[in-house]
Formats: structure tokens, C-alpha cells, sequence
């Protein structure tokens, strides 16, 4: 029963979880955990009688690399959705904010014999079991290499050196992290004189579960390898992993010829190439084979075997060359300047730097990505892509563009390094740092023209035009994009969103509706959902959307903050406070803690307390200095006009316009144009730029989409008719909209219609039935209601 050849499972409650095949079983269906969440599920379970801090969990699980807290609640919300726990009322997995995690699920122990069917495992006590730990305290993973500390170690190098050459790799291939879970088109183009080919994931031999990732490393390798040649069409990565979704096959599962044939006939692939790969001692040994993609027949077979883990990429130009030839094609680049290995750093540590910064920036972590980006020049100011993705988090993603510019350059220099996907891609960065719209959208086209299977490019081109509010052309993109895969799940995310613009609701429900079909389990299916419903004023239906993406991941940041800016336009600006309050908690940056205290700050001068106002407004301009638009609106407040004169220099200077033109949020200039004049009693100027705001694409997402800024002005400003014919166009889009029926009041009696007026306090005590009693204009709306009568 001790023999070395038997493997322990865990079972708890309806739970059974095998480590050694990474599979968690619940209620008959299989679960195939990624390996570093299956080794912090394994982490908590082995320490279950104590609570495992987070420290500890990413001491043990990344082994000292540099994570943030988000990479491990994403794994803890993975493992919830397995174990189908609830953070709410846990039955497995129990939450101490801030500290750490404790399994408190039931727990027994079993020994499975290797060579015994499921019906001969043997129950045992938690004295039996005997386990050998590693030197690093990993979890205990079987293999058939002998114990030894000094092939521990070789593993431990290879599973390092390789995953940073994979992860490189990718990034030659002009595919970053973010692009892995997207889909392309999905059936290859037949062209004459040229072969479609499929290559599948990798089988792991060694038995080894935190190889598996190898699987579709090796496989992104040789994918890379093969589409250097001009005669060849390869299925892409991320082509693969969507027709695997599609076909029920997980993405750790052994892959048959059977599912090479199937992914073939999905694909066009008239090739398929099936691969294996096995530790031997300290080396690895890696196979593959062509098929027909019709018939299965086996057309050749090569292997290779690697020493060392820097020998990986040599080997696979080879590999590739020989399949090449095997398939009738040749490579324009065999020189060594255009080899995998010359393409990238040779350095392994600015390997592991730039792989966590793509992850980084993936979740929306900006400053911890450059960070390491910046590690990874420091050890080759070589490596162009490392210089290229900085760029790109300041353009892209912060706005920042004149910090991005030295890095875009420095990239372009070292173009020798850069395939021509690469440098397009960064053209198209450069013209978003230097503010130009117009070329951001001509790259991006250009990039469309040369490269239609780039899931990237679409997305990109339809955001640029969303932003510079073209509106029905970013329809046609996306349109695009959907003719290539039906089933691109972030792009029914895009045509939610230019729908709803468009004021095309039905179709707008329709996209996100279909969105959440094809990604049930993403946190921001749900919040895009939720802002759909909140901006057509459905706010019971927006609720349940974002407590849903809450369900999925308690610390989506996005969902968190727009449950906050639903509570505020409820009157509820309590609650909203502690939705904004909890956001900053979760905030892992300075911009997110400066977006979270901006929200407070609004919400305590909509409530008139001026001293919390200003207490928020201290905290948000310590983490973003140029975030002056709340210093501004208080010293409107306070009639302070030295201060006004001041703020409004800078808050209104040219480059802030320019930023604001970029990104797509122009309303919100406008908007604030004209409280200032409006304040100033510059009446015909306030109404220009309240005109203007209204002509530039809604701000959904923000805590107020300004929508009645033309009818507020108009009603301070005596042109009651006016006021009366925009708050009735805005209730017909959004019947729930903030304080539009009590305004609308306000006119009605001005106008000298008692009955109407009546009709719209009540509409608006209706809807603000929840809000904070003490609200100024629920208190009014009371009072004149009941004078009405």
C-alpha cells in the first residue's frame, strides 16, 4: 500500500480531486484546473487545518516570483467555480480579506495503486499517507526519474527555462498573453500552391502535471516555426484553443488522432501534426507526427531531444524546417537573423520579466508591467518588444503618451528585431501617443488589409472609432470581425456597446445577451450586461448583472465600482460610497485608488457635505496630481473664483483636450466647459458646450453620463420649454434617469401645469423609493407634491 507507484486523491463532500492527473471531479462532470491554481487548491488542502496566508500561497505556488495579489484571486475564483463554491456562504474555500484563504471542507484521504481501476481505492488515515516533499516545498509530483535533489533541481530549471521560451515565443509570433483567449477565423483559407496545416497540442508522456503547460508551449513553438514559410497556412494558437472549446475538449486532456481528424475537418486542414514529449532524466525528449487530415494516414515522423533548455528553440527550427520539406514548402528566412532564438533575449530573466508584465497588463495592473518591463531592459536594453509593450501601456492603455513615445522609438530601432506584424503594430501605438486619431484608424485598416486573421487589429480599430464617435463604421468592424468567427466572443462585447450608442437597444440586449452564452463564466459578460441595463434605466435587471460578475469574481474592480455609480443614480449615495470605498480597498494602483476617491468626491458634493468632498478630493489628487476636475467643481461650489480662474488653466489646457479627443470622452469636456461658464454667467457659451457634450458618444460607464446637462441649464436659465423637451427626450431613453422626473417637475410648475407636475414628483418618489431620506430634492419633491394636491 506505501509502494511509490500509487497516487494520492483527495475527496470531500461530493469532491473528488486526483493532483496527479490535475482533474477535479464534482457531480459526474471533470474539471481541469490550470497547474499553478491546481497547486494552490493542493497548498490549501494539505495546510486545511490552519488559514494559508496570501504571502505564504505565492511563496509556495511561484516559488518567489514577483505576483500581485490579483494573479492569485483569479486562481481562488477559478477553483471556487470548480468546486462550485459560493464566497458568499462557503462550503470549501473561506475568504479573510486581506490575510489569506482556509479550506474548511470535510477532507479524506485515499491511495489510488497505479496499476488499480477506480473500483480498488483503498481508504487510509491521514497518518498512512506518506509524502515527500521537495526542496522548495512544491507539491509532490510523480515522475520517472529517481528522487535525487540534482534532478529536482534540473526540473525545476527546465519548467523555468522553458515556460519563459514559450511565453517568448508567443510574442515573436506577434500573439501577447491577452490575444490567447480570442478567437480568429476558424475555417483556414484554401489557397493554391499552398497547405493548410493543424497543429494540436502536445501529449505530456512524463505523467508529470506541472508540465502540462508544455502542451501548448511546445505546440506555440512549432506553430511559430512552420508559419515562416510562405506555401504554409497554419492554424493559430488561439484558432486551436477555441475549436477545442467548441468541441468539448479540455484543453489538458489527451488529444487523439480522432480529435486531430475532427479539428481538421473544422478547420480546412488538409495536415494535422500530432506531438508527444517525456522528461528523460535531466533532458527532454520531443516527437511529432504529420497526418493526413482526411484519412489519418501517417506521413512522417521526427523527433528530437534537448540537453538543455536554451537548446528548445534551435531544435524546433529545425524541427520545423524538416516538416517544411515534408510538406513541399521552404522558409525565405532560414538565415540566423530571422531564427526564433536571435528574434527575442537570450537572456532567461528578462524572459520571466516580460511574460509576468504581459499578465500584468492583462489585468489591467499598468504600473506593476512596466515595472517589470523595465527589469527586463535593465538585463538587455536589447530586447525591442520589451521596449514596444512599454510603449504600448502608456499609449494604449493609460493614455499617457508622451511617455510612451522614447520606447515606441527605441523599438522601431531595433526593427532587425521586429517582424512586420510587430512594427505595424507599434506604428499604430505611435499614433495613439502622439494624439492622432486619424492614423491610429489608418494603421489599424492597413493592419486589417495585411494581416485579416489579427484579432488584435479589429478590436483596436473598432475602439479608435467608437472613440471618435464614427460610430456605424465601428459597426461595419465589427460586423467584419464577426463574418471571420461568429463566435469571437469580445467582439459581441464591441457591438453591445456601438448598438447601444447607436440607440439600437434590441440589437445592443442582443449582442451581450450573446456574449454571456458564449462566456457564462467571465465577470465582465455580466458587467457589460449590467451597464446595458442601468443606461436604459432597467435598474432591478443591472443589479443582478453585476452581483452575478460579483458571484464570479468578488474583486472585479469594474463590477464594484458600476454597482457604486447604479446606487448613486438611485439617490442610494450611502451605499454608492461603500461601493466606491471598496473599490479603493481592492485598487492596486494609483489611478484606481485616485478613480475610486473621485467617485467619493462626487458623491459627497452631490450631497452637499463639502468637507468629506474635500477630504476625498485631497486623497484622489495624492495618487493622480493631474486629476484637478473635482478640485474645480468645489471651488465652484464655494463661489471661490481666484481658485475657478486657477484650476481652469490647467484643467482646460490643450493637451487635456487632446487626451480627451483621443480617448473617446470629449462629452466629459464639454460638459465641464460649460459648468464653469454657466457658473460665470456666461449663459450662450454654457449652452454651446452643453450643446457640443451632447453631440459626442455617452459616458455609460461613468458615474454620470451628463445626458441632462443641456435641460439643467436650460431650467436655471428660465427656457422652460426647452428644459421640458429635453428631460422628456432623455426619460424615453432612460426612464430611471437621476433627478430627470423631479426636474421636469420643476418646469411643469414654472410653466403653470399643476397636473403634470404632480404626475412627475410622483414618478420620481416612485423610483427613488430607496434613496437616503435626507436628500435635498427628495425632501422638496415631498413637500411640493403634497402642496399640489
Amino acid at each position: 500500500m506505501n509502494s511509490r507507484d500509487d497516487r494520492l486523491v483527495y475527496r470531500s463532500a461530493e469532491l473528488e480531486i486526483d493532483p496527479l492527473s490535475g482533474c477535479l471531479r464534482r457531480d459526474g462532470q471533470e474539471f481541469y484546473l490550470r497547474p499553478k491554481t491546481l497547486q494552490v487548491l493542493l497548498c490549501l488542502i494539505e495546510h486545511r487545518e490552519r488559514l494559508v496566508t496570501k504571502e505564504e500561497l505565492i511563496e509556495r505556488v511561484w516559488n518567489g516570483i514577483a505576483v500581485t495579489d490579483d494573479v492569485l484571486v483569479q486562481s481562488i475564483v477559478e477553483i471556487r467555480r470548480a468546486l462550485g463554491d459560493d464566497s458568499r456562504a462557503p462550503r470549501f474555500i473561506r475568504t479573510f480579506p486581506k490575510t489569506g484563504y482556509h479550506f474548511i471542507g470535510p477532507v479524506e484521504q485515499l491511495r489510488l495503486p497505479g496499476n488499480a481501476s477506480a473500483v480498488e481505492i483503498e481508504e487510509v488515515t491521514s497518518v498512512e499517507i506518506e509524502i515527500e516533499e521537495s526542496v522548495d516545498d512544491e507539491p509532490l509530483h510523480k515522475s520517472a526519474a529517481p528522487p535525487a535533489n540534482s534532478v529536482r533541481r534540473a526540473a525545476r530549471l527546465w519548467r523555468a527555462a522553458l515556460m519563459l521560451i514559450a511565453a517568448a515565443v508567443m510574442v515573436a509570433a506577434g500573439v501577447g498573453l491577452e490575444h490567447l483567449r480570442r478567437a480568429s477565423e476558424l475555417t483556414l483559407p484554401q489557397t493554391p500552391g499552398h497547405q493548410a496545416v493543424a497543429v494540436m497540442y502536445f501529449e505530456n508522456q512524463s505523467g508529470d502535471r506541472e508540465l502540462n503547460w508544455l502542451r501548448e508551449g511546445l505546440a506555440e513553438m512549432l506553430i511559430t516555426g512552420l508559419s515562416r514559410s510562405r506555401q504554409l497556412t497554419i492554424l493559430s494558437r488561439q484558432q486551436l484553443a477555441a475549436l477545442m472549446t467548441r468541441t468539448g475538449h479540455s484543453a489538458t486532456e489527451r488529444l487523439r488522432l480522432e480529435d486531430g481528424l475532427e479539428i481538421a475537418r473544422r478547420s480546412g486542414a488538409g495536415k494535422i501534426v500530432l506531438g508527444s514529449f517525456a522528461r528523460l532524466g535531466d533532458r527532454v525528449r520531443v516527437d511529432v507526427r504529420l497526418h493526413n487530415g482526411q484519412t489519418g494516414e501517417l506521413q512522417a515522423a521526427e523527433s528530437l531531444i534537448a540537453d538543455r533548455p536554451e537548446q528548445i528553440l534551435t531544435q524546433i527550427d529545425l524541427l520545423s524546417l524538416k516538416l517544411a520539406t515534408r510538406l513541399g514548402a521552404t522558409f525565405a528566412d532560414t538565415d540566423k537573423e530571422h531564427r526564433l532564438a536571435t528574434l527575442l533575449t537570450n537572456n532567461p530573466d528578462a524572459y520571466r520579466y516580460y511574460s509576468l508584465a504581459l499578465e500584468q497588463a492583462q489585468m489591467f495592473q499598468f504600473h506593476e508591467a512596466i515595472a517589470l518591463l523595465e527589469k527586463a531592459l535593465a538585463l538587455d536594453p536589447q530586447f525591442a518588444l520589451a521596449h514596444a509593450r512599454i510603449g504600448y501601456v502608456y499609449a494604449v492603455r493609460m493614455g499617457e503618451g508622451d511617455k510612451a513615445g522614447p520606447h515606441l522609438e527605441r523599438a522601431l530601432a531595433l526593427a532587425d528585431r521586429l517582424s512586420d506584424k510587430d512594427r505595424l503594430f507599434i506604428r499604430a501605438w505611435q499614433a495613439a501617443a502622439a494624439h492622432d486619431p486619424a492614423r491610429t484608424i489608418e494603421v489599424y485598416r492597413d493592419l486589417i488589409a495585411r494581416y485579416p486573421l489579427e484579432t488584435e487589429a479589429y478590436q483596436r480599430l473598432n475602439w479608435a472609432m467608437q472613440a471618435q464617435n464614427r460610430n456605424e463604421e465601428a459597426l461595419q468592424v465589427i460586423r467584419q470581425g464577426l463574418l471571420t468567427d461568429p463566435e469571437w466572443r469580445d467582439l459581441y462585447n464591441a457591438l453591445g456597446s456601438a448598438c447601444m450608442r447607436l440607440g439600437r437597444n434590441e440589437e445592443a440586449l442582443a449582442a451581450y445577451q450573446h456574449y454571456i452564452q458564449l462566456a457564462p463564466n467571465d465577470p465582465n459578460a455580466w458587467d457589460s450586461l449590467g451597464s446595458f441595463h442601468q443606461w436604459s434605466g432597467q435598474h432591478e435587471a443591472a443589479e443582478a448583472a453585476y452581483n452575478r460578475a460579483l458571484a464570479l469574481n468578488p474583486e472585479s474592480g469594474v463590477a464594484i465600482i458600476h454597482l457604486g455609480h447604479l446606487r448613486f443614480q438611485q439617490g442610494r449615495y450611502r451605499a454608492a460610497c461603500e461601493q466606491y470605498r471598496r473599490f479603493i480597498q481592492i485598487a492596486r494602483d494609483d489611478n484606481a485608488r485616485a478613480r475610486g476617491f473621485s467617485c467619493l468626491a462626487w458623491a459627497y458634493l452631490k450631497q452637499g457635505d463639502l468637507r468629506s468632498a474635500a477630504d476625498a478630493i485631497k486623497e484622489e489628487v495624492k495618487y493622480n496630481p493631474a486629476s484637478l476636475w473635482n478640485s474645480l467643481a468645489l471651488a465652484l461650489e464655494q463661489r471661490d473664483q481666484t481658485a475657478v480662474s486657477k484650476l481652469s488653466e490647467e484643467v482646460f489646457a490643450t493637451a487635456g483636450y487632446d487626451f480627451y479627443n483621443e480617448r473617446g470622452f470629449l462629452r466629459i469636456w464639454e460638459y465641464r466647459r460649460g459648468c464653469v461658464a454657466l457658473q460665470q454667467n456666461r449663459a450662450e457659451e454654457a449652452l454651446s458646450h452643453f450643446r457640443a457634450a451632447l453631440q459626442h458618444r455617452p459616458v455609460e460607464w461613468n458615474i454620470d453620463s451628463f445626458e441632462d446637462c443641456l435641460a439643467n441649464a436650460c431650467l436655471v436659465l428660465g427656457r422652460t420649454d426647452e428644459a421640458i423637451a429635453e428631460y422628456e427626450r432623455i426619460l424615453k431613453i432612460n426612464p430611471n434617469y437621476p433627478l430627470a422626473h423631479y426636474h421636469l417637475g420643476l418646469a411643469y410648475e414654472r410653466r403653470g401645469q399643476p397636473q403634470q407636475a404632480r404626475a412627475a414628483y410622483a414618478q420620481f418618489l416612485e423610483h427613488w423609493r430607496d434613496a437616503d431620506p435626507d436628500i435635498p430634492e427628495l425632501i422638496a419633491a415631498k413637500r411640493r407634491l403634497a402642496a399640489l394636491q
